[in-house]
C-alpha cells in the first residue's frame, strides 16, 4: 500500500470520532433533517440522495477537505479535517500533519442564554462560559479535548498537538471567523489496525 493510502484513512478516523461527540454535534448545531430517512449524521456529513423519486442534496457541516466558498450564504459554522503526508519509515511508519479548521458565520459566534448549545449547558458540561462564549473557542476547545492524547483513535497512532502554531486564525472570507488545530501523527502500524472504518 502507498502512504498517501492513509491520509484519507486517517481524516476518516478523526471525523467519525467527532461526530460521536454529543457536545460537538450541538455546538455545530445542524438543521433537522429534511426527511425522516435521514439522520443527523446524514445532515452532518452531507452528500445527495434520491427520495421519493426526487434528489435531495445536503451540503453538510463537517468535511474532509479544506473549504469554504466565497459565495456561501448560509449561516453555519464548518469543520474541515486535513492531513497531510510528513515522514514515512519503512513503508509502515508515517507521521502525518492533521489540521482542523474550525469556521462559523459571524452571525454565529456569539453563545448566549438563548443559543444552541446554550451558556449554562455549556458551564454545565465543563466548558468555559460567563453569560456570553465564543462558539468557534468552545469547538476548539472541545475538538482538543475529543483529540488532544487520545491513543484510543482506531488506526491512529499518537496524536499530539503542535509545540508552536497550535491554533492559528482562520478566516476564509470576510462572512467567517475560525482557526485551524493543527496536530501530530505518529507511528501508524500498519499491522495493528484492528477496526477498519
Amino acid at each position: 500500500m502507498s502512504a498517501l493510502y492513509y491520509a484519507p484513512k486517517y481524516k476518516n478516523n478523526i471525523i467519525n470520532l467527532l461526530l460521536e461527540n454529543e457536545m460537538f454535534r450541538e455546538l455545530l448545531n445542524p438543521s433537522a433533517p429534511v426527511y425522516e430517512d435521514l439522520t443527523v449524521f446524514d445532515v452532518l456529513i452531507g452528500g445527495s440522495w434520491i427520495i421519493d423519486g426526487v434528489k435531495y442534496e445536503e451540503q453538510g457541516y463537517v468535511f474532509d477537505y479544506i473549504f469554504v466558498d466565497d459565495t456561501t450564504t448560509d449561516e453555519k459554522t464548518f469543520v474541515l479535517v486535513e492531513a497531510f503526508n510528513g515522514k514515512v519509515v519503512n513503508n509502515m511508519f508515517i507521521d502525518f500533519d492533521l489540521y482542523i479548521y474550525i469556521c462559523s458565520n459571524k452571525k454565529l459566534v456569539r453563545l448566549s442564554s438563548i443559543t444552541t448549545p446554550s451558556v449554562e449547558e455549556l458551564t454545565q458540561s465543563g466548558y468555559y462560559a460567563t453569560t456570553i462564549a465564543n462558539r468557534v473557542d468552545t469547538l476548539c476547545d472541545c475538538v482538543d479535548r475529543i483529540i488532544n492524547g487520545n491513543s484510543n483513535i482506531c488506526g491512529i497512532g499518537n496524536v499530539e498537538p503542535y509545540p508552536s502554531n497550535f491554533v492559528v486564525p482562520y478566516v476564509p472570507n470576510n462572512k467567517f471567523y475560525g482557526k485551524c488545530l493543527r496536530y501530530h501523527i505518529t507511528n501508524y502500524n500498519d499491522g495493528g489496525d484492528a477496526c477498519e472504518n
